[in-house]
């Protein structure tokens, strides 16, 4: 099965199509497997650079449909998004485009490597945005989510390479009937152990400590109007109460649920500090940060808060790693001519870059005896930055988030399975508290045990319990991963310095 232009051309348009639409919201996660053999048909055996390039408009037009929403948080950010994210799988297509040229079908040993280790790398520098791995396609398939206790998501990435790999040979061979029906008899005893694996996984769990989620479900566009913060605590004193008066003992409200540098807002840490010491509750928010240091210099972080019975822990948690070009200009503090085109685009062409600082400490906050690590937004997206987080010392996560920045699209479920994952792997509870949904609990087993809707004014509470006995991953790390850039590192130089090419 090997196409020639146009038809290539259109097989990879087919291919980031049945990709695409794998993902979240739609109930459509099975497409994963379906597009790694188109995949493979439009990309095997061409050379490095067609391969790149096919690969390359693949990264493009998934990028368009998958990440669209991000214009929502900033113009210039999608359009950067778009034209770098494309550039990872342009290298997918033409390392396996060489590998298939010079090894035929047994270069397609090296794909679920490579596609690994792409999605790694991609998660490695400033301009990392590692949102739409191909693991996430699997959320709602919660037996396969269970893999990713073994080596952090990227393991449900390599096993959906490889049961795809196994059908575009049994399609390949179609006309070798026995030959093909033993490959996809392979691809379905593959799938089916690991499906009755991940089921054997699933042990029940049970809580001893009641949460609540607050969603205040409050626009963007009003927030920070005049009157908004007040209208804002309102609306959150109201939740607040309702949540105390289901016996909820922590109380955790959404990313930036505060809209001012609270620090500097006397009057709101006493309102806050009214709720916890009247009602003996914890409460944890989100809210912006300011320091102003010896040198006069402002340093603006994202960060959370807590408070206690016993007033306002005067040290947050600020959020480490930030939305390239949303939050910060990647490099920006590094490279002066990337900071000078930050302010030209905030100064001149008046459009909106961030310029947040990131945290540098770990840090975990104590309620009921119970110490819990704070998730502020995209940092779900980051498998060992969660593991680190958890052997810190966490006996469960909470996750906030303000995704009305998305609007009403796909973004925000997209963004909330995510957590299912970090769960698994890490086999914690998570409570995530999104502004306007969607809100959830997940238990250790990837199970969303309760949720909120989108665009609801709401809150959300349940029990959660204890982490259980560690993983591999939380033992060992992201192993796969690693090994997989290694031997895709080896190969590439191999390709490099051969010479020659399957017939």
């Amino acid at each position: 099965m090997r196409f020639r232009l146009p038809q290539r051309r259109l097989a990879i348009l087919a291919a980031a199509i049945l990709f695409s639409l794998s993902f979240e919201p739609l109930p459509l996660w099975f497409l994963a497997y379906l597009f790694v053999p188109v995949f493979i048909a439009a990309t095997s055996g061409l050379t490095f650079k067609e391969g790149f390039r096919s690969g390359y408009l693949f990264g493009m037009v998934i990028s368009f449909l998958c990440l669209y929403w991000v214009v929502y948080v900033t113009i210039v950010g999608v359009i950067l998004l778009i034209f770098v994210h494309a550039l990872y799988y342009a290298f997918v297509g033409g390392l396996l485009s060489a590998s298939t040229r010079k090894y035929g079908a047994s270069g397609l040993i090296l794909f679920p490597f490579i596609w690994v280790a792409i999605e790694y790398i991609r998660s490695l520098t400033q301009l990392s945005f590692p949102w739409v791995n191909l693991s996430y396609t699997q959320a709602a398939n919660l037996p396969i989510v269970q893999l990713s206790a073994l080596s952090g998501d990227a393991t449900v990435s390599f096993f959906v390479i490889v049961v795809g790999i196994l059908l575009y040979l049994g399609y390949r061979y179609a006309r070798q009937t026995l030959r093909a029906s033993l490959i996809f008899a392979v691809a379905l005893v593959l799938y089916a152990a690991a499906y009755l694996w991940g089921v054997s996984q699933i042990l029940p769990v049970t809580g001893n400590f009641k949460v609540a989620a607050l969603q205040g479900n409050v626009p963007i566009n009003q927030k920070w109007q005049p009157g908004g913060l007040d209208r804002t605590f309102v609306n959150y004193d109201s939740l607040s109460k309702a949540a105390i008066a289901d016996s909820a003992k922590l109380l955790i409200l959404p990313e930036s649920a505060v809209p001012a540098y609270l620090y500097y807002e006397d009057s709101y840490i006493a309102w806050l500090e009214s709720i916890t010491k009247s009602h003996n509750v914890d409460l944890m928010t989100g809210a912006l940060h300011l320091v102003r240091t010896d040198d006069a210099k402002k340093h603006f972080y994202n960060s959370a808060f807590m408070f206690t019975p016993q007033g306002m822990n005067k040290a947050p948690y600020n959020k480490h790693l930030l939305v390239p070009f949303g939050e910060h200009m990647p490099y920006a503090e590094k490279i002066g001519l990337l900071s000078k085109f930050r302010e030209f685009v905030k100064t001149k062409l008046n459009l909106d870059i961030s310029d947040f600082e990131p945290g540098d400490s770990l840090s975990t906050f104590l309620s009921n005896g119970k110490r819990f690590g704070v998730l502020i937004c995209f940092e779900t997206v980051y498998p060992e930055f969660v593991r680190n987080l958890v052997n810190s010392g966490a006996d469960f996560l909470t996750s906030i988030t303000n995704d009305d920045w998305f609007g009403p699209t796909s973004g925000p479920y997209q963004h909330a399975v995510i957590p299912v994952f970090r769960a698994v792997e890490n086999r914690i509870w998570i409570v995530r508290a999104a502004n306007t949904g969607i809100s959830e609990i997940i238990n250790p087993n990837g199970q969303i045990i309760a949720k909120t809707k989108l665009g609801e004014t709401t809150f959300l509470s349940g029990m959660i319990g204890d982490r259980l006995p560690s993983t591999p991953f939380r033992a060992y790390g992201a192993v796969v991963s690693k090994i997989c850039l290694a031997v895709t590192v080896l190969a590439a130089l191999f390709l490099v310095f051969s010479k020659g090419h399957h017939d």
